[in-house]
């Protein structure tokens, strides 16, 4: 799900078993083994607390206390999300994981916490270090999002999920936490670093629950986990297959990798690839229906549905689907060419693709089912999000920022 952006800011199911391999080199040969970099993707119906998810792509993380390898717990139906940075559970779900994490603190002693907002509304909770397990890698120390909603903490400022929209709950979510694997490491960069006056992000809060926004450094902002791995650590692919139904299917399994070129098993196309150099919003642009301007654009997991704004399609008026669209002939067939952002830091041979997709009528879906290949809405917006209904039938790849992949330095997305 994509992040607001912020003004000055530079970067806006089965429980899978994930065990930290102990293999050996073989005999004599001096060369390590490949690390297991591959793990499952599951779109489904949602947690147990929160069920009806629709084009939810769900991972299990494991989560230790920093150091342990015992003080750890298995949090399944985490949000796998290309669109934010950054790992945020909930904590009443760590809790029933029985795993407490001791939250980040300032030079004065105050703890750091952290509103964090994206296009729902807004997070609050305090920030932790936590040694993050995906697949058969580890990310040491990794600062980690408590989203509180429990009260536990110190209460959100007023301005934070005001009128309303503060979503720390897995019903908000339909998720146990969000796994923030976009282009990016942490999810402000610079801009919160300082020395400038500090952005309504990140707070220093007393015991007495008083806060106060700071700056903090690089070091202490809520990370993307893979980029912080030993190896594999430069970008990620997430290889979905087609839908057997247009209308909906109950269930979708596929992977996510880590690294690109760095091992057999995430080596980039040869040919035929799109590569869309990002900005340092994280935007490549998008023209749509041959309009006159480009659109900022991602390509962003978090999000169920194509989003973008057509007043010619029709919107849908029952209430289960208020907010997609309805088009009277279904399915429609649309395009758009996707072209790299003019001002980027990116290194890719600059390439523009067409993409031609279908949106349906979701009053024709499958009752109960997850995954829809045809959903589509966004009315009015000022962005075009290709969401997980573009991940169907596709690998994506999606290289980190300042991270070399081949002949490529990202930020970039490529299909």
């Amino acid at each position: 799900m994509r992040f607001t952006p912020l003004p000055l800011i530079l970067v806006a199911s089965s429980l899978l078993c994930a065990c930290i391999g102990g293999s050996k080199s073989p005999a004599g040969t001096g060369i390590a083994p490949p690390v297991v970099n591959t793990m499952s993707v599951t779109v489904d119906a949602g947690p147990t607390a929160a069920p009806g998810a629709l084009n939810h792509a769900y991972v299990t993380v494991k989560v230790c206390a920093p150091g342990s390898a015992t003080q750890c717990t298995n949090i399944d139906h985490v949000l796998l999300d290309t669109g934010s940075w950054g790992l945020r559970l909930v904590r009443s779900v760590l809790a029933a994981g029985s795993l407490t994490l001791a939250p980040e603190t300032d030079t004065q002693g105050q703890t750091i916490e952290e509103c964090a907002t994206f296009g729902g509304g807004q997070t609050w909770g305090p920030v932790a270090p936590a040694d993050v397990v995906l697949a058969g890698e580890t990310a040491s120390k990794v600062p980690v999002q408590i989203m509180d909603d429990t009260g536990a903490g110190a209460p959100a400022p007023a301005t934070c999920g005001a009128g309303g929209t503060l979503i720390n709950h897995v019903a908000d979510w339909y998720a146990n936490g969000v796994l923030g694997v976009g282009v990016f490491a942490q999810d402000c960069g610079t801009a919160c670093v300082g020395p400038g006056t500090p952005l309504a992000m990140y707070y220093g809060c007393t015991a007495a629950g008083v806060c106060t926004a700071e700056n903090v450094a690089l070091g202490a902002q809520v990370t993307n986990p893979a980029t912080l791995f030993v190896a594999d650590n430069n970008g990620i692919i997430v290889n979905m297959p087609s839908l057997q139904n247009a209308n909906g299917d109950a269930s979708v399994q596929g992977e996510l990798t880590f690294g690109l070129a760095t091992q057999a098993d995430n080596s980039l196309p040869a040919a035929g690839l799109t590569l869309l150099a990002a900005d340092s919003r994280g935007d490549f642009v998008t023209t749509y229906n041959g309009a006159a301007t480009a659109l900022p654009a991602l390509i962003d997991s978090g999000v169920d549905s194509y989003s973008f704004d057509d007043p010619g399609i029709a919107a849908c008026t029952a209430v289960a689907w208020v907010g997609y669209y309805c088009p009277a002939v279904a399915p429609q067939t649309l395009s758009a060419v996707n072209a790299s952002a003019a001002s980027t830091s990116a290194t890719v041979a600059t390439t523009q693709n067409t993409v031609t997709f279908a949106i349906g009528d979701p009053n024709s879906f499958v009752a109960n089912a997850a995954a829809f290949s045809e959903l589509a809405g966004g009315g009015g917006s000022t962005r075009f999000t290709w969401g997980m209904p573009f991940f169907y039938g596709r690998k994506i790849y999606i290289g980190f920022a300042g991270r070399t992949s081949g002949t490529s330095t990202g930020p970039y997305y490529a299909y």
